[in-house]
């Protein structure tokens, strides 16, 4: 798969083989037969992590982290978490993620569990299509103790309860934008918007966007706005001195903690993995749906086209 934007119009192939994430310590006998019976049907190879018991004869098995290796499709089995899982498994391969709701939201999800059956026709046939999502690539400093890693929603910087406020710098390019004291700063993709960034204030923004959205979580200050930041921009954040330690959470997963005068660099990276979509609605369809956009009680005799019922 190029390394250029994909776009919508990318027309991918019947899928032939297919790895699965699952969503741990869940029951997904239903949707496990679906997929089998599909597969069967179809002479698609089906990829499964060792050692889940869950997964019934006939997959081809591997470590985790080769899972999503030549495939032509991952499918997550579970919530936003399982997509983000699987984000992360297949992105090195460069395979589209199809997320299956099994939970109550799942807003990064393509369908839920009753959809199945018809987006895996879709898939067997080629009728989806492919649109890349941008990442953020995490550049802590060496004395923090934290590794260079890619989050697909959020980088989260965050006071610890009970060890005082965040006091935070926020240079673009090496020049000073703003210093906060505040609960902490969020970092999003266009993706991530609509996570803990949306929760704290920030813009909804379409997942096919590019850059990256910085968002305080309750500045104490005259400042309080979220800034997006084109690619190629470098975010560099600063523990000040006057700060407590801070959590550092990569999409919702604690991965460490950064003292004062510690810096963390944050630059946003286009196409680190993309998704596959057979849902014909677009972004302002799932929006609405999916996090419960109503409109004043007098406009509700208009349809979704402005036109009068």
């Amino acid at each position: 798969m190029a390394d250029a934007r994909l776009q919508e119009e990318h027309a991918p192939r019947g899928v032939r083989r297919v790895g699965l994430v699952l969503r741990p310590e869940r029951d997904l006998v239903d949707a496990l037969e679906t997929i089998g019976d599909w597969a069967g049907a179809m002479a698609v190879t089906l990829v499964g992590a060792d050692g889940d018991r869950r997964l019934p004869d006939g997959f081809e098995r591997r470590p985790e982290s080769a899972l999503a290796a030549d495939c032509d499709a991952v499918l997550a089995l579970g919530g936003d978490g399982t997509m983000l899982g699987a984000l992360r498994l297949a992105a090195p391969h460069r395979s589209p993620v199809l997320g299956v709701n099994l939970g109550t939201l799942g807003y990064l999800t393509e369908i839920d569990a009753a959809h199945l059956g018809g987006a895996l026709a879709a898939l067997g046939d080629g009728r989806y299509t492919v649109e890349a999502r941008t990442g953020l690539a995490l550049f802590p400093a060496q004395h923090t103790g934290l590794a260079s890693q890619i989050a697909y929603n959020d980088v989260v910087l965050s006071r610890v309860p009970g060890r005082g406020q965040a006091a935070l710098g926020l240079r673009v390019d090496g020049e000073l934008l703003v210093r906060y004291a505040s609960d902490g700063v969020i970092v999003a993709t266009p993706q991530g918007s609509t996570a803990y960034a949306f929760a704290a204030g920030g813009p909804l923004v379409s997942p096919r966007a590019q850059g990256m959205i910085v968002t305080p979580d309750a500045p104490h200050g005259l400042f309080n706005r979220a800034v997006v930041l084109a690619d190629g921009e470098h975010l560099g954040i600063e523990v000040l001195a006057s700060s407590a330690p801070v959590s550092v959470e990569l999409d919702g997963q604690l991965v460490g903690h950064a003292e004062p005068g510690a810096t963390l660099d944050v630059l946003a990276r286009p196409n680190a993995a993309c998704v596959a979509r057979v849902h014909p609605g677009g972004f302002a369809e799932r929006a609405r749906r999916k996090l419960g956009i109503t409109d004043p009680a007098g406009l509700a005799d208009f349809d979704l086209a402005g036109h009068q019922r």
